[in-house]
Parts: C-alpha cells; structure tokens; sequence
C-alpha cells in the first residue's frame, strides 16, 4: 500500500511538472492531479461558470489565468485588453492544433458529424485558408439575400406578425416563454438560407428546434470535456454519458441539412440562385481550384456544416436572449413601462417599431445593451488557439494552447462598479444620450468576432420593441418574479419560468 502512495506521488508530480512545462509564467490555481487538472475547480460547485470566474478573480495575473480541465490547458483571458490584442492577432486565429491530426477536438467533431478525417469544415470551427474563405463568401452571400437591407427587416417583421398573433393566443395564462422564441427566430433564419419557412405547428420545424437545443445543451456539458481529452475511453465505452445519443442525434440533424442541399440540386437554376444553398451550389460547381474549400465534395461538406452552425449560433442565441429579456422585464416592471412610453411617445400604435426608430429609442436601446451584458449568454465565449508562441504581458502563451474569454469578468466585473445590478441608465450620459461602451462584447472581439451579428441585433431589437409595444410580461404569480438563476452549458438559459401575457390594447 505504501509502494502505491509513493509512486501515485511521483506519478503526480510528474504529470503536474509536465503539464507546466512551457507555461511555467502562467499563474494558474494550484496544483494539477492527474486526470483531473486543476482541482481547485471541482470545489466550486456544480455552476463552472461561475467556477471559473471566481478562480479567475483569485488567480490571474496581467489579465491571464491557465486552467487545466482533464489535462486540457486553457488559458483564461479577463482582461478587456488583453483580450483585444490576442483576438485580433491573426496568429490566435485557430481553433485547433496545426497538425490536426494531433487535435482531440477536430477529431471529436468529425466523428460527431461523420465527416472524414482532416479539418474542421463550415465557418465557425474551420481555420486557415478554408476559414477565410467560408467566412468571406458566406458574409458575402448573406448581403445578397438581405443582411442589412430593408428586405431583410421586412422578413423579420413577417415573423413578428406571426409571433404577435401567436401570442394573442396565449394571453391571460401562464406560459413559459423559453422555448417560445425558438420558433420565429428559426424560421427567420431558415427563409434566408434554405427560402422556405415554417407553420408553428409544423413537426419538422418542433424536431429541428429540439435537435438544435439539444446540442447547444450538450456542446457546454463536461462530458465533451472528457471525450476531447480521453476519447480511447469512449472508444471503450461507447455509451459512457450518452456518447452514443451525441452521436445519433448530431448526425440526425446533418442528416436534415444533406436533404435540403440535394433538394436544391434538382431545383438549382445557376441563372437565378434564390437562397444562399443554392448561392453556395453554384459556387462549388464553378470552383476549379483543388485547394479551395468549395472544391467538390470539400465544399459539398463546408456547405452541410456552415448550415449547421449557422442555425446553432443564429437561432439559439438570439432566443435565448429574448429569453432573458422577458426575465428581466418581469424582475424590473419600471423599466418595462419607461420602454413602453417611449415605444408609445415614437412609435405609436398604429405600425410596428422599425429599425429607422432606433436614433429616438435611446433608453429602450440602452435596455438591449443592459439585457445582453447582464444576461451573458455565451460566458466563455468561443475558444481560439494560439499558432505559435504568443508573448502578452510579460508572460507567454505557448503554441497550439487554447485561448477563451471569461466573459463574466469582461461583462460584469470590477470594472462596472455594480455589475450584478440591472440598471440600463449605464449606457445612458447625463442628457439621456445613448452612450456605447466597448467592454459590452457579446458579439466577441476581433477577426473571428460573429458573423451574424446583424440578423442579431436587428431580430433582437425588432422582436423586443414589437412585444412591448403590444404586450405587458407579468410574473406567473403576482410578487414573486423569476429568478436569475441559470442552466449551465455553451450557452445559458434561465432555469424554466412562466409569464402572464397582457395584451397592452
């Protein structure tokens, strides 16, 4: 028994000594114990959220912190401007190692969609030279079909319309609002990129919703943690914490984009694309270029998975932070009912508010700014990785070492002097001018900073004016409003809550 103490010892600190091998300047929380990582954070709770943060808060040093999970290192980033200079530094532009095949990560998602060996495809997770131009030619495409233009506001308004009607149904009894949103901010997307759109009611459309949730659940759990680290040990247990159903269920959804793609084969008119798959499908048949990332079945396979991502990152947040923003209205009814008098005093009654209002809402944007900050839907971020030996502050981030923000600090710490609290008058300068402030980020930072940023903002804004200015949210039962409290994961959405639904005339 004593033989096996000693040598767990030296195992320990061997491991721990070559898990701070280069990273020696990185202050970090503690010890490393084999398998685990940094311990530390296992004594925090079962929220890693604010795990994280609190281990960053007591930890970091010139705005950086290691954080070993498993044996995975990653380097924390709290600092604003630290932050800034990594994210806009094309050597931290990766979101694996350089060689992918030495890559859990890459490995993991390839599996996990049935893709074939090699880099990551789509937009999101792809990097290099298929990253640029997935990025550019889809940012490109999206203009075409109407991001930023009044069309695209008037697509989003027929999705409110039809919420509005939808919700006048469900008027005057509790309803839980949290899933509600999936709904039009799905639908609006899905016209744009496959130009068709869904009844409510419709199965395929309550299937695609779920699958979606399911994996911006399941993509923040600490079982991905796990198979990135240790996949020999699914490889052994195949159904160890549902690997199995991860798999199932992501190559369902795969499964849903190849028929919509091989749909739009037999209706491609290379005359007159009218949507962005077949924008896509005329671009891979013209691509003559072996390299490109559009270059037959490599673009094909780009195609299904920027689908995929885009409709991940583009309907789940937004609703969820519509989500958070009828919690918050709930919790604060002052400033409910200051945002409807200036919705009544600019947009009346008689039309629904428009993006041309936005310069005469000043306090109602102010409210959107303070909903994101506050809600910090995605608190740590969407991780990058260093391609090379990065110096920052006098200390150095080593190659191939993943890089993610703590969005909670960022958004919510000693910088904003009362962070915790909920009051839009933050954004607001003596005369009631809006005022911006660059540490408000939830779109990230930098050369990977989210490319759908503008069917964001505008459907978050056109969403939230449009219900105020129709309805009043009040708590299920009157005096007790919904708590703050949050379901850990990629992206965090309130713990479930019900909302009485007042039509406001």
């Amino acid at each position: 028994m004593l033989i096996l103490m000693c040598l767990l010892t030296l195992l320990s600190l061997l491991y721990y000594r070559l898990s701070r091998k280069e990273r020696v300047d990185l202050p970090g929380p503690g010890l490393c114990i084999p398998l685990l990582g940094h311990y530390k954070l296992f004594l925090q709770g079962s929220d890693n959220i604010k795990g994280i943060w609190n281990l960053y808060k007591q930890y970091s040093k010139q705005g950086v912190m290691l954080l070993n999970v498993f044996g995975m290192n990653n380097v924390i980033v709290g600092d604003f401007y630290v932050l800034k200079e990594l994210f806009n530094n094309p050597d931290v532009a990766n979101r694996g190692h350089v060689e992918f095949g030495k890559c859990n990560f890459i490995q993991k998602f390839n599996e996990d969609r049935g893709d074939p060996p090699g880099p990551l495809s789509g937009v999101i997770f792809s990097q290099g030279r298929a990253w640029v131009e997935q990025r550019r030619f889809t940012l490109k495409t999206l203009r075409d079909f109407g991001f930023g233009k009044s069309s695209m506001e008037e697509t989003i308004h027929d999705e409110v319309r039809q919420f509005i009607v939808y919700l006048k149904n469900c008027t005057n009894t509790p309803v839980d609002i949290a899933r509600k949103f999936n709904l039009p901010i799905l639908n609006a997307l899905w016209k744009i990129m496959v130009g068709e759109s869904f009844e409510y009611t419709d199965p395929k459309l309550e299937k695609l919703l779920n699958d979606l949730g399911e994996f911006a659940r399941r993509f923040g759990s600490p079982s991905t943690v796990l198979v990135l680290n240790y996949p020999w040990l699914f490889k052994i247990f195949p159904t160890l914490l549902n690997r199995n159903k991860d798999i199932e269920f992501m190559r369902e959804i795969m499964l849903m984009m190849n028929k919509c793609i091989e749909q739009h084969k037999l209706t491609l008119d290379v005359n007159s694309p009218k949507d962005v798959i077949d924008t896509v499908l005329i671009e891979i048949q013209n691509t003559k270029d072996e390299l490109s990332s559009f270059y037959q079945n490599k673009g094909y396979n780009n195609l299904v998975n920027t689908m995929l991502e885009l409709f991940v990152a583009g309907s789940e947040t937004t609703s969820t932070t519509l989500t958070w923003a009828v919690l918050y209205m709930i919790r604060e009814p002052e400033i409910q009912s200051k945002v409807q008098a200036e919705l009544d005093r600019v947009v009346g009654t008689s039309r629904l508010p428009s993006l041309s209002d936005r310069s005469q809402l000043p306090y109602t944007e102010a409210v959107l700014m303070e909903i994101q900050r506050c809600g910090n839907i995605v608190p740590n971020g969407v991780h990058h990785m260093a391609s090379r030996p990065i110096q920052i502050n006098g200390v150095t981030i080593p190659a191939n070492t993943m890089i993610s923000p703590c969005m909670s600090e960022i958004m919510k710490g000693d910088y904003w002097g009362d962070g915790l609290v909920f009051r839009p008058e933050r954004f607001l300068d003596e005369s009631g001018t809006l005022k911006s402030d660059e540490r408000l980020i939830p779109f990230s930072i930098g050369k990977r900073r989210c490319l759908g940023e503008t069917l964001a903002k505008t459907e978050y804004f056109l969403f939230f004016t449009a219900l105020l200015q129709q309805f009043s949210f009040m708590p299920e039962i009157s005096g007790t409003v919904p708590s703050e409290t949050y379901v850990p994961g990629a992206s965090i959405l309130p713990i479930p809550f019900k909302t009485i639904v007042k039509p406001r005339y």
